[in-house]
């Protein structure tokens, strides 16, 4: 597994990736409409997967209220993000890295199992200039975020 480069108090690495929403993500564009939580995960439909986006749908007006976006990314087709989300009936805006290059700079890439290749489950909270405030990543497939703590990094960013 390749060393993550991406740590707190570094400015986060942009990038551009296609949309649920019909357009692209642009991270530095992004963040002129506040901050935002990157959740990285492995595979659209994993039941873990499917658990973490409804947690975070169920947090989401707490960080609506804050102008904190919320924005999930994997390597799964745009079209496939819009099935899973037709289907568990949550609305986080999802990115489609097909290519693996954002999910392997920021959360890396498992090396081994099923899921190999896949990113691995990560968060990072960013504040409105960039500056990556908190990072969690998941050192084994099946663990969930603790979404306690997120929620509490969240609420101390300064709007």
């Amino acid at each position: 597994m390749a060393e993550i480069d991406v740590q707190i108090g570094m400015l986060a690495p942009d990038f551009t990736l296609p949309d649920t929403e019909d357009g692209h993500f642009h991270l530095k564009d992004e963040l002129a409409n506040g901050p935002k939580i990157l959740l990285f995960y492995p595979t659209d439909f994993g039941i873990v997967c499917s658990l973490e986006m409804r947690t975070f749908q169920g947090m989401r007006d707490e960080f609506d209220s804050r102008e904190i976006g919320i924005i999930g990314i994997s390597r799964n087709s745009i079209i496939t993000h819009k099935q899973w989300m037709e289907s568990m009936r949550f609305h986080i805006r999802l990115l489609s890295d097909e290519a693996g290059s954002v999910c392997e700079r920021y959360a890396g890439l498992q090396d081994s199992g099923l899921l190999k290749g896949h990113p691995r489950r990560a968060i990072f909270i960013l504040d409105r200039v960039g500056i990556i405030r908190y990072v969690w990543i998941a050192r084994a497939e099946g663990l969930t975020p603790p979404f306690e703590e997120v929620m509490d990094k969240a609420k101390s960013l300064e709007l």
